[in-house]
């Protein structure tokens, strides 16, 4: 991810939300704050998943409530395309709801945390 930002900022490459092109000062302007949050959670993940932390599967979430509000507020404030919008929420919504499942519905994976948090 911190790549994309790099190739963005070198003007390489398409620069493409939602399945759409945009101009590379579009993607720098509104896809580069959410793709460095996300970079930074992901690490955290990361770093959460290899250490055994408890809380790693709330950051999990989190990205994707983020991703959601973060194309939800755009949207309404007309910054973005409704594609592209639409896109994010109808994908964030999806993978965040396997996620959900995953994580807190999943026996064997809800007895590792539990397991987690009782240590």
């Amino acid at each position: 991810m911190y790549l994309s930002i790099l190739l963005a900022v070198l003007e390489i490459g398409p620069h493409i939300m939602g399945g759409e092109w945009v101009t590379r000062t579009e993607w720098l302007h509104i896809a580069v704050p959410l793709v460095a949050v996300i970079e930074i959670l992901m690490a955290f993940i990361a770093y959460g998943f290899a250490m055994r932390k408890y809380w790693s599967r709330h950051l999990v979430i989190a990205m994707f409530v983020l991703i959601v509000g973060y194309a939800s507020i755009l949207g309404a404030l007309n910054l973005i395309h409704d594609a592209i919008m639409w896109r994010a929420i109808i994908d964030g919504t999806l993978f965040g709801g396997a996620a959900v499942w995953y994580f807190y519905f999943k026996p064997n994976v809800v007895a590792y945390f539990c397991e987690l948090t009782n240590r």
